[in-house]
């Protein structure tokens, strides 16, 4: 293959490692500041001035534009894909399957428009401006509907797990910014009007999180006060930890991030304060506390300050 057709082999394992995501349902990750793994988001792919090394090869953006379940993601890779269909013949072709292929109206429609037109500035401003608009759109539609169901749940009229099931369902398609999906998390764990169960099953689903937020999670749990409600939290994280552990026969006992974390250097156990059955670990060093604020590493947690360079 010829990059002067604009395909490569690169480009080529690219695609086939993002259909693989799909397949899985592994979120698609962007490497962001001090080499943390970001969720990729529409807003990336509108943008003109970020660099998104794999993701700007044509191939990956078609199977973006062709596969994401989410219009928002889709007609981002669509319109990202444009400039280098304008280029190269071959991409042209590519393109024009694209809008044949993929499962959103409002994408083909847009390629198309693209297409009748030239690329030409203009129809590359309409489209952004319409993709734009419908990334804000969705969330606020897809907020209204966790709203709803958070009132449901308090009023009794829906379910525990039918109301974590949809959370993360709503969080995940919403293409929710992750300071927005964490907020979101946090509010529901530190409720009192939330019940326990509920907070049960959020720990139950943590892989489910993006890696950002279950390191909150896990924080929050962790460096929470010493009340009922919250070491039964702290038992049920335990036991969550120990039975991943077992189930991993062939590793060692104390799971890594490789696993929960999403290549991140932290040790999930040494996190979590989990090294030992229903022990209490001791810091191995001591950390400033701050009034008001509980110590992280009161119970077997990370710091404030470590928490925070992982996080930036």
């Amino acid at each position: 293959m010829c990059k002067d057709l604009g395909i490569s082999y690169d480009g080529l394992k690219y695609a086939l490692s993002i259909k693989d995501n799909y397949r899985s349902g592994e979120p698609l990750t962007v490497t962001g500041a001090g080499a943390q793994q970001r969720l990729l988001m529409p807003e990336h792919l509108l943008s003109n001035d970020l660099a998104l090394l794999q993701y700007d090869d044509p191939l990956a953006l078609a199977v973006i534009a062709t596969k994401d379940p989410e219009s928002p993601m889709a007609l981002a890779a669509a319109i990202r894909m444009g400039p280098h269909a304008k280029c190269k013949e071959l991409i042209t072709g590519v393109f024009e399957v694209v809008s044949d292929a993929t499962k959103h109206e409002l994408v083909a429609d847009c390629a198309k428009l693209l297409s009748r037109n030239a690329f030409s500035p203009e129809a590359f401003q309409l489209v952004r401006n319409r993709a734009s608009n419908h990334v804000v759109e969705i969330r606020e539609a897809y907020r209204r509907a966790m709203a709803g169901n958070l009132r449901a749940l308090l009023d009794g009229k829906m379910a525990a797990r039918e109301f974590v099931e949809e959370f993360i369902e709503l969080a995940s398609h919403g293409n929710l910014r992750i300071e927005i999906y964490r907020r979101l998390v946090m509010k529901l764990m530190r409720s009192d009007a939330v019940r326990p169960s509920v907070k049960f099953m959020l720990l139950e689903r943590l892989d489910k999180f993006p890696q950002m937020v279950k390191l909150q999670i896990v924080n929050e749990v962790n460096s929470a006060p010493e009340t009922p409600e919250y070491q039964t939290l702290k038992q049920e994280l335990r036991w969550i930890y120990e039975s991943k552990a077992r189930a991993k026969t062939t590793e060692p006992a104390t799971e890594t991030s490789k696993n929960w974390f999403d290549g991140s250097s932290l040790d999930y156990g040494t996190a979590a304060g989990l090294q030992s059955r229903n022990a209490i670990i001791k810091p191995q060093q001591p950390t400033l506390k701050r009034a008001n604020v509980p110590s992280m590493m009161s119970s077997g947690g990370f710091s404030t300050r470590e928490i925070s360079s992982w996080l930036n």
